[in-house]
């Protein structure tokens, strides 16, 4: 009886959905052209009433020239609305017929991009590994998989300087797993829709806000019913912190879980909901995210260097909307880096918009995965994962809301991305001035060469679908490889800054903090460094400031009950520097920067000893791979490693983090989550 009410209830909602499908209105951004009495005020100048009269006003005389009704969603861009409109019979045709009017730039499908993924029973060999070394399979050694990104042996000596901020456009993040804590900056929910955003934030029919917070997008009967874009019954994705946590969340070694850059801050940027979102968000998210301004939204007080795209949607790039948004935030200084997606076929957008840097999966083998994007816009590949080897990182149990914080699998060219932003996060960290010119340049120059096995075809456009040998024309540059890239900055000279015991340090307490690792311009290991304390924040000018005792290349450094936190400096004698953000508080979290000697190891398999990092590693700051994959070699094994949350937030990121925290601004085809799961 239970059974029969359920399918009739399902049924039911096929029907309805099938006949709101049918009356469900075309969604349109449509650019007007400037007239020529019109002052050329820059958006910002702009009251919002006046905005959107002059659209309102435009749009009506649309709606009676073209004898169809055009009604307001938002404002878009400098010159720009969505707008919705009754579907038509002929929906190209309408658009040319709008295209055709004088005071028309251009008018684009404001497509969906939806969530793209499955659930295969993947991983059980790495459930099975009681260990969890296969867990972390793509940090290992590449002489031992062939697709690694060749981070392991790096974190024996370096695993990072100053903080580099990338944005993760995505569901949003959960702010209170373990991996993600000390990662987080305050971010942004663009998610327009109520019905996309389901988080019980919407005020006027708008539902963006300044919460990034993943409420869930789990699809239920409901909302298939309600929204003709879900696709089917779904359980909650938690796709964002399964991103965030991959590029730079904490290390969780009892679990066997490692981020890429464990020193990154992320700035997540909510864009996705329940059956994905609109385009138009993800522009606006991409623009906020690169610190360009947004028309009723605050500024971004920390522009990210690198935004991560794990998401898409199948065709070609809509030039007024996503590749209008992707060249701006490259104008600002960003690198956008874009999941190919999981078709097996042609290159979703926007990793095919002119400016993406588009990214394809490889797996366990090192051959192109069978589900993964290929072509000529690819620009790299990294490991998506296969059923036998997945992805893990930060995950939820929670079916439709959160519950409980835990740690899963997941494969797809969504999690290629981001070990590619990560990777980039490390050279910015070693090489502020670099231009997005350089950092491309940096990681195509420093890509493996592929791997080609005499059992597997070459891939080929006319043979979608296949696990096959990568080639440059539809592969990209190569395979990633982290290791080499930091190697490539070394002529420069680096500065390493970590501490052993974490970033966050107990009032009246003490902590060391090492710059074993730091190079001169000529690649040799200095053996001094200065150290510096800046931006400290006190609670009252009559505490006292911190401690700071430097002995060759370790700062002691005390904190005072009364200081809330400082920067810490160290900076080489070439002008290389590091900044480490210390929080000052009760509450017994370790930072990101935590003892990498140990993790490598752990990571490879090998057993872990008691000691410092290793000193000496010739000219090369971290292990070095060859053409042929074989591996530099680097001693030194760690010490004791903490869990839980650390420092890399920047202090000022905590006041803006404050203040931020009482904006409250509320305010189209689906985006699609490029991942399998």
């Amino acid at each position: 009886m239970q059974f029969r009410s359920v399918s009739t209830h399902v049924i039911a909602c096929l029907f309805f959905l099938a006949s709101t499908s049918a009356n469900a209105a075309e969604r349109w951004v449509i650019e007007f052209k400037d007239s020529s009495a019109q002052t050329q005020l820059p958006v910002s100048a702009e009251s919002a009433d006046v905005r959107e009269a002059r659209l309102l006003e435009k749009l009506a005389v649309l709606s009676t020239t073209h004898k169809k009704k055009l009604s307001l969603v938002r404002p878009f861009g400098e010159r720009a609305a969505v707008v919705n409109t009754t579907p038509g019979a002929d929906p190209e045709q309408f658009r040319l017929r709008l295209l055709s009017d004088p005071m028309v730039r251009s008018v684009a499908v404001d497509r969906r991009v939806k969530l793209h993924a499955q659930s295969p029973l993947v991983g059980l060999l790495n459930a099975l590994d009681l260990t969890r070394q296969n867990r972390s399979w793509f940090h290992q050694d590449v002489s031992v998989q062939a697709a690694s990104i060749n981070t392991g042996a790096m974190w024996a000596n370096f695993h990072g300087s100053a903080p580099t901020v990338v944005a993760v456009l995505d569901t949003g993040v959960l702010p209170s797993h373990p991996m993600l804590q000390g990662h987080l900056l305050p971010g942004y929910d663009f998610v327009a829709d109520p019905l996309i955003g389901a988080d019980g934030q919407s005020t006027g029919g708008n539902s963006r806000d300044a919460d990034p917070t993943d409420p869930g997008d789990g699809v239920t009967p409901t909302d298939l019913a309600a929204d003709s874009a879900c696709s089917g019954v779904s359980r909650s994705s938690w796709h964002g912190t399964f991103v965030s946590g991959l590029l730079a969340g904490n290390p969780i070694p009892a679990e066997g879980v490692f981020s890429v850059n464990w020193n990154a801050s992320v700035l997540p940027v909510r864009v996705l909901g329940k059956c994905g979102g609109f385009s138009t968000d993800l522009a606006d998210g991409i623009r906020w995210a690169a610190g360009l301004s947004v028309p009723g939204v605050p500024s971004n007080p920390f522009p990210a260097k690198v935004i991560n795209l794990s998401l898409g949607a199948e065709g070609v790039c809509v030039a007024p909307i996503e590749g209008a948004a992707i060249a701006a935030a490259r104008q600002a200084g960003s690198l956008v880096i874009v999941a190919a997606g999981n078709d097996g076929g042609t290159v979703d957008s926007p990793a095919n918009c002119p400016g993406a840097f588009g990214v394809a999966a490889i797996d366990q083998e090192g051959l192109k995965a069978n589900y993964s994007n290929f072509g000529s816009s690819i620009q790299l590949v990294a490991p998506g994962g296969d059923a036998a080897f997945p992805i893990w990182s930060a995950s939820n149990t929670g079916l439709n809301a959160p519950l409980t914080n835990t740690y899963n699998t997941k494969i797809g060219t969504s999690f290629s991305a981001p070990m590619v932003a990560a990777a980039a996060s490390l050279y910015w960290s070693l090489n502020p001035a670099a231009s997005v010119s350089d950092v491309e340049n940096a990681l195509r120059f420093t890509a493996r060469p592929f791997i080609s096995m005499n059992n597997r075809p070459v891939c080929n456009v006319s043979a979608p679908g296949v696990e096959c040998n990568c080639t440059t024309s539809l592969c990209g540059a190569g395979m990633l490889d982290v290791a080499n890239l930091v190697n490539s900055v070394a002529s420069g000279g680096l500065t390493n800054l970590f501490s052993n015991t974490g970033n966050v340090i107990p009032p009246g307490q003490s902590r060391s903090f090492s710059a074993i690792g730091s190079t001169n311009s000529m690649g040799q290991e200095v053996s001094a460094m200065s150290f510096d304390l800046i931006n400290v924040i006190k609670s009252s000018s009559a505490v006292a400031n911190p401690v700071l005792s430097v002995a060759g290349l370790q700062a002691d450094i005390t904190a005072p009950t009364g200081v809330l936190g400082f920067d810490l400096r160290a900076q080489t004698s070439n002008g290389r520097a590091a900044v480490a953000s210390v929080v000052v508080q009760n509450q017994g979290a370790t930072s990101p920067t935590l003892l990498a000697s140990l993790l490598s190891p752990l990571i490879n398999g090998a057993a872990a000893g008691v000691g410092g990092p290793a000193l000496q590693f010739g000219d090369s700051v971290v292990g070095g791979s060859d053409s042929d994959g074989s591996s530099g070699n680097l001693g030194g094994t760690g010490g004791t490693v903490g869990t839980g949350g650390g420092g890399s937030l920047s202090l000022f990121g905590l006041l803006f983090l404050m203040i931020l925290l009482k904006y409250n601004v509320r305010s189209t085809a689906p985006i699609r989550d490029i991942a399998q799961w």
